[in-house]
């Protein structure tokens, strides 16, 4: 007689009391290394100098010195993918059970108590991650490229996250079913470690790139583009972005507004942009499935919450990256007219 699906966690931590905490290596029956650890060799980031000094803190998973080191470093490990095949597992409400192991995928928050009902599944790959659950980016980067991964061993499991903005529109652009599954009792399951941007997650990003780009027609003119975020996602205003927008339209750039303008037209201005200026956040993602190769990204990057998320992959998709750091005054943040131009000028002398 199969127990209950609610007192699993529960069983586990029982187990967990007399054996410890699990991990992913001590609960897999199996490991396939899918692609090794590499070191290489990436262009250097543009920026002023005086730029790094500025930076107080990096995003919050990050030490301060780790954050920077990753920004202007010009060489970079990229750690192993690694397919763990786990057996009998249970994925209860956004945390995937087995034995003494607890893998959190989900915050119980986006979870509603009508979904009960418990699937079982012979066999299948997670292609959610706990960072794609949170953040639109990270979804857009990591999780869709890992549904592919998925894809190729077994069918994708996908957990609940929240309705992104964008998100339908990008399942019907790259293929993928993101409905999801709440509460499963799973024979064989499959869980990868995928965060690293090398060539075989290149790979697949690029492939994600070609389906993106078969919707639209190819467009050869070189735009500058300022990719405004507003009051979208997590609040990260800026203070003076009327002077920076009246200095950047007098040197030929166009806006797009990520509140305001459709995707459609989002990937329609990218898909011809020589460079993108815009501030560090969720929304930059666009980028990496529309800008072409050999073009440049220049964020806008908030002094205390300093990020190189973005550093990575566009190095691994032929573009080149720059920063800005401002300062912060109340609850909103100050850049530079004048070190945005400049910097500009670098960047298109690399380009």
């Amino acid at each position: 007689m199969q127990i209950p699906i609610e007192a699993i966690p529960f069983l586990r931590f029982a187990k967990r009391l007399y054996a410890g905490p699990g991990s992913l290596q001590s609960i897999a029956y199996r490991q396939d290394v899918l692609c090794p650890e590499v070191t290489e060799t990436i262009h250097p980031a543009v920026f002023l100098p005086g730029q790094v000094e500025r930076v107080t803190r990096c995003l919050a998973y990050l030490r301060l010195e780790d954050g920077v080191n990753a920004a202007v470093s010009t060489t970079i490990t990229h750690c192993p993918t690694i397919a763990f095949h786990i057996k009998g597992a249970v994925l209860l409400d956004g945390s995937v059970y087995a034995g003494n192991y607890k893998h959190f995928v989900a915050g119980r928050s986006v979870f509603n108590t009508i979904f009960r009902e418990a699937k079982h599944l012979d066999m299948s790959a997670l292609a959610s991650s706990y960072m794609g659950t949170k953040y639109f980016g990270h979804w857009l980067r990591d999780d869709t490229a890992q549904y592919l991964l998925a894809q190729a061993s077994a069918p994708p499991l996908c957990v609940r996250r929240p309705a992104f903005r964008h998100l339908q529109a990008y399942e019907g652009y790259f293929n993928q079913d993101w409905i999801p599954t709440d509460r499963a009792w799973i024979d064989h399951l499959i869980v990868f470690q995928d965060f690293a941007q090398n060539h075989l997650k290149r790979s697949r990003t690029r492939l994600l790139r070609d389906r993106v780009r078969a919707h639209f027609r190819k467009d050869h003119r070189r735009r500058h583009i300022y990719l405004r975020r507003g009051n979208s996602g997590s609040p990260r205003l800026i203070e003076n972005e009327a002077l920076i927008l009246d200095a950047l339209v007098k040197h030929g750039f166009v806006v797009i507004d990520i509140e305001s303008d459709g995707l459609r037209q989002i990937i329609e201005t990218l898909l011809s942009a020589e460079l993108v200026v815009s501030i560090e956040g969720s929304h930059v993602t666009h980028c990496m499935f529309a800008c072409p190769e050999n073009s440049g990204l220049l964020v806008l990057q908030p002094p205390d919450r300093f990020s190189s998320n973005h550093r990575i992959w566009t190095d691994c998709q032929g573009m080149r990256y720059g920063f800005v750091v401002g300062a912060k005054g109340g609850r909103e943040y100050c850049f530079s007219p004048s070190e945005i131009l400049r910097t500009i000028d670098r960047m298109l002398t690399v380009l």
